[in-house]
Formats: structure tokens, C-alpha cells, sequence
């Protein structure tokens, strides 16, 4: 049998013959993983062990991470977004309500109501951006001449609301009927810039006259970009009138501003 001799190694680094040299090196080396805190300005390090069930993780102003009860988170976005605006007269003060008397002269006429709010019966609980915008939110005292007229500054076209008026009214007349708006002021630069109003039928005076008829009446609306903050000083504001068919005496015993953001 003819036996095959080999006479040469090639180790790899000879010539190829397109004159090319191939090399080829294994080195291993040991690979170390580090696990290290970095520690960031202003900021603490915290525990998990100390977070407590229902609590989250907030941020001061200086970044400075700290547990807060996620009901207190709750509430502090609540006042951001929503809140009212109430003024009750000395009804709910063990007194009366006030009245805005209706005459005969003054019947089938949209009128400006009358409010003596009691000292105690201011509840300001408008969002923060309101309050910011307007201190007080409303101008006018509610006397004749000077009806309580509220302001929307504060509030964009993102924003809703309702408004309830608490009331009673007593005709003179049998089968009467009271109704009731809302009319908003436009903010400048509007087109058209004429005043609007949101209306409704609260009362029907069917079971006699000279007694009281109740009614809570209730009106929505959102902010449109007739009535939104426009500029410093410079929004949309609304009103809370009555009309009535027969002459009477509304007894008005509170005005709500419910305001989303």
C-alpha cells in the first residue's frame, strides 16, 4: 500500500494564495461585575422597608424624595382642579332669606337678584389657578344696582361647570310660572361680543298664591373661547337672574359656582 507522507504544517500564518495572512489569537480574560450607588444631587436614598401601604414617592421643589399618603396626593390634585364657590344667606344661620320683590311693573322682565350673604356664609374653595388669577372672583355686593357677578379667570376651555341657585318664590298670582338664567359678559375680542344667557323653567305655580313653591334649579355649562381668560382681567362672567309671569317675592337662600378645571 502506498504510503502518503506529509511533509509540512500549516500553522495559520503562512501565505494564503491570494497572498493574504490569517492570525488568529484566543485570549480569556476574567469579566468582574460591580454594583455600585451612584449618589445624585439632592436626592435621598429610601428605603422600601420604609414605604407605607397606600403611600407614594413625591418630589419637593428642591427634588428631595419623600413618603406622602397617596390620599393627601388625592386632595392636593383636587384643589388644583376643582373646587366652588358658595355664598348662603342667614337662612342657614337660623335667619331668612333675602328677598327680591317682584311688582307688577316688573313682570315678564329679567331681573338681577338680591343676596345679603351672612358674614359666615363665604365659601371660597376655587382652584388654585382661579384664586391666583382673581382674588375675590366675584364683583358686586348683591344690594340693588349691585348684583353678585362671578368671574371665570383662572379658567380655560378645558374647564366646566354648574351652578345651583337654592330658592323659593311666593306669588301673588294663581298658575304662574318663575324661570331662571345664567347670563354670561364675553371676554374681549370676541366675535360675536353681544351677552349670551343659559335659561330653563324652574317653577310652575299651580297650588294657589301666596305660598311658597321650592326650587333648586340647576344650570351646566363649559367654558368656551368666548368666555375663558383671555388676558390679566380680561374673562368671561356670568349672573343669576329670574322672570316671572305673575308679580311675587323670590326668597333666595343661596348661589353655587361647582368648577371643574
Amino acid at each position: 500500500m502506498p504510503i502518503r507522507e506529509i511533509t509540512g504544517v500549516n500553522d495559520g500564518g503562512d501565505l494564503f494564495p491570494d497572498n493574504t495572512t490569517s492570525s488568529t489569537n484566543n485570549n480569556n480574560e476574567q469579566t468582574t461585575i460591580v454594583n455600585s450607588t451612584v449618589s445624585r444631587p439632592n436626592e435621598i436614598p429610601v428605603s422600601l422597608s420604609t414605604i407605607l401601604e397606600n403611600d407614594v414617592l413625591v418630589a419637593n421643589a428642591n427634588g428631595l424624595f419623600a413618603n406622602t399618603p397617596l390620599n393627601d396626593v388625592i386632595s392636593q390634585a383636587t384643589l388644583l382642579t376643582q373646587g366652588y364657590y358658595g355664598l348662603l344667606t342667614d337662612f342657614y344661620f337660623d335667619g331668612n332669606a333675602t328677598d327680591t320683590i317682584i311688582s307688577v311693573s316688573e313682570v315678564d322682565t329679567w331681573l338681577d337678584v338680591l343676596i345679603d350673604t351672612n358674614a359666615n356664609g363665604i365659601f371660597d374653595r376655587r382652584p388654585l389657578a382661579m384664586k391666583e388669577a382673581d382674588a375675590t372672583g366675584i364683583t358686586g355686593d348683591g344690594t340693588s344696582g349691585s348684583p353678585i357677578v362671578f368671574s371665570l379667570e383662572g379658567l380655560d376651555t378645558n374647564s366646566f361647570l354648574n351652578f345651583r341657585a337654592s330658592l323659593a318664590f311666593e306669588p301673588d298670582e294663581d298658575e304662574g310660572q318663575l324661570e331662571s338664567r345664567l347670563l354670561f359678559n364675553r371676554h374681549t375680542g370676541t366675535t360675536p361680543s353681544e351677552d349670551f344667557a343659559i335659561e330653563e323653567v324652574s317653577l310652575s305655580m299651580f297650588n294657589g298664591a301666596n305660598v311658597d313653591y321650592l326650587s333648586e334649579p340647576m344650570l351646566s355649562f363649559f367654558v368656551g373661547d368666548t368666555i375663558d381668560t383671555n388676558g390679566v382681567g380680561d374673562a368671561g362672567k356670568c349672573r343669576f337672574q329670574i322672570k316671572s309671569n305673575v308679580a311675587g317675592t323670590l326668597k333666595l337662600r343661596a348661589l353655587t359656582w361647582y368648577i371643574n378645571k
